[in-house]
């Protein structure tokens, strides 16, 4: 009797279990290349945007790094008066050059169309271009899933007062409130950056936006595509979207919550003698850069672009998702009142600028008598 050649089944079962040890052993490798190549795309992107902001503000009269934030709401209609528009005058189009790792294919600011309440004057009213509507705007590549740091769109407070008992005028998220009462100084320009105390090269421009605000009950909020703009885009009703710009100077409770820095703030409360390192423990109260718009998509970390042009990445040495600058929080903070898990400090000052003021940051001096 002549025997068929072939496997047994246990042969079978053998190479089917060499086979799923090897994916096993496999699988992470792939995984991690993936996210390496992800990571690479974004910094790709983030270094094309810092350049055409650096050109920007070496060509401009104003020498400012951009036209506003991607916010129509507080500074203009977003394809005239926004870093994406600045950036796609000059041949690069943002809405192309998405970070591949957010899950985020559009920023909330997409639900704002219409150019009033808190923009300079000047801006208020404005319509898109060419009487443009929203979805033809987006698809002209006017869109983002980047956010702005507050340096980059509002640079600096405005005082009221002299100099020894100056107070802030306002709320530090706007360049202008609905009186039309400036604010801020607004967006950040090359003079700044050259006459400050700060170095271009710790300075953050932006990096990889968070998801907006999304209410844990409903599912509803400012992170939620309510109408769908463009189905091809991915930007339907139900999508995530994410946040445009950090909120700004802030200071911790100490407890459970990050508060804005209010109007009638005095100057000197915006300085610190010392702001903390990598691994310490901040001071409650102490004002620091609010920085939960970012978030750390790229294998626990943050990819964020400098002033100097160059682009690099900050660890979540934690793994809440956030870099927390120094702020304070107790046991009872949670991810969803703070974002932090932790008071410790994930980035020395050094590497990003967590203050508020560019020139002026520290205490004066006077030793000779």
């Amino acid at each position: 009797m002549v025997r068929k050649k072939g496997f047994t089944l246990v042969e079978l079962l053998v190479v089917i279990a060499i086979i799923g040890v090897l994916m096993a052993l496999l699988f992470p490798a792939f995984v991690s290349i993936r996210n390496a190549a992800r990571s690479t795309q974004c910094k790709s992107n983030l270094r094309q945007f810092a350049l055409c902001l650096l050109s920007k503000s070496t060509n401009s009269p104003s020498g400012s790094f951009c036209s506003g934030a991607f916010d129509t709401v507080r500074d203009g209609a977003f394809d005239q008066y926004s870093w994406v528009a600045d950036c796609i005058d000059q041949d690069v189009i943002p809405g192309q050059l998405l970070c591949p790792s957010s899950p985020c294919l559009g920023s909330e600011k997409l639900k704002e169309n219409t150019s009033s309440g808190k923009a300079p004057p000047g801006r208020r009213g404005v319509p898109f271009k060419n009487g443009a509507t929203l979805p033809q705007v987006v698809l002209a590549g006017y869109n983002t899933n980047y956010a702005s740091s507050w340096h980059m769109v509002r640079s600096a407070p405005v005082f009221d007062g002299t100099a020894a008992v100056a107070v802030t005028r306002g709320g530090l998220k706007d360049w202008y409130n609905s009186a039309g009462i400036q604010m801020t100084v607004g967006p950040l320009t090359l003079k700044q950056l050259d006459n400050g105390d700060v170095p271009a090269s710790s300075l953050a421009l932006m990096g990889c936006a968070t998801q907006g605000d999304v209410n844990a009950s409903t599912g509803l909020g400012d992170g939620i595509l309510e109408e769908t703009i463009d189905t091809g885009l991915g930007l339907i009703a139900g999508a995530p979207i994410c946040e445009s710009f950090n909120d700004g100077p802030s200071f911790s409770n100490g407890t459970d919550a990050i508060l804005l820095v209010p109007g009638g703030t005095p100057r000197n409360d915006l300085i610190s003698n010392a702001y903390p390192r990598k691994g310490q423990v901040g001071i409650a109260g102490q004002v620091l850069q609010d920085t939960r718009d970012w978030f750390a998509y790229h294998s626990k970390s943050v990819n964020l672009a400098f002033a100097d042009g160059s682009v690099r990445s900050i660890e979540d040495t934690n793994g809440d998702g956030f870099i927390n600058p120094g702020f304070v929080v107790d046991a009872s903070a949670t991810f969803q009142n703070t974002g932090y898990l932790s008071s410790e400090t994930e980035v020395n000052p050094w590497e990003v600028y967590p203050g508020v003021l560019l020139r002026g940051s520290f205490p004066t001096k006077k030793f000779e008598q």
